[in-house]
């Protein structure tokens, strides 16, 4: 039995104009297991609302343009594919709240909502959710005195070795670019 078939065809470029590449300098980190998946709501692989459990609240991870880059790869299995999730993060400071932040996120697992420079017609695109659907985990984190570039730790997170994404990152957007940064401020303390 055939899963999915191809519905739609695509022009794969723009003569008007490229797509902007970079991330801004935000990323709204969520704990996995506080977000209320059953009145959240995901269409098409879009998030226009994000319900947190009661009392809980996400973070932010704010640092440079560009410091983070979000990727996905495919996991070609033999019955189903899936994809992996990746967010390197990487902070310039060198402070006890900067190590604790580190190693809260050992154990966690996580949903990101990373902010781009793409924003897409009509800002769609401008934000995307990485680990929706299985949360990411710190899977590596790497720290030098040699400091190299001013990075004090470079840390990534990403899809479990046996809990991995059923798409590519989900787009965050309710009906406008403010409406979408508001449901966003109401994720954070």
């Amino acid at each position: 039995m055939d899963l999915s078939q191809i519905t739609a065809g695509l022009v794969a470029v723009s003569a008007a104009r490229s797509a902007i590449a970079g991330t801004g300098s935000k990323v709204y980190l969520l704990s996995y297991t506080d977000i209320n998946k059953a009145t959240s709501v995901v269409t098409a692989n879009v998030i226009s609302s994000i319900v947190m459990q009661a009392t809980k609240k996400g973070y932010i991870f704010e640092t440079l343009d560009n410091s983070f880059d979000g990727s996905s790869d495919l996991v070609k299995g033999t019955y189903y594919s899936d994809f992996d999730h990746k967010l390197p993060l990487r902070i310039f400071t060198k402070t006890q709240a900067a190590k604790k932040f580190v190693e809260s996120l050992k154990l966690a697992r996580v949903v990101a909502i990373v902010e781009n420079k793409e924003i897409g017609a009509a800002g769609e695109l401008k934000y995307e959710c990485y680990g929706w659907d299985a949360g990411l985990e710190l899977m590596s984190m790497k720290t030098s005195t040699a400091m190299a570039d001013k990075v004090v730790f470079e840390l990534e997170l990403g899809s479990g070795s046996k809990s991995k994404e059923t798409s590519l990152p989900k787009s965050v957007f309710t009906t406008s670019v403010a409406a979408t940064e508001t449901m966003l401020a109401g994720l954070i303390p």
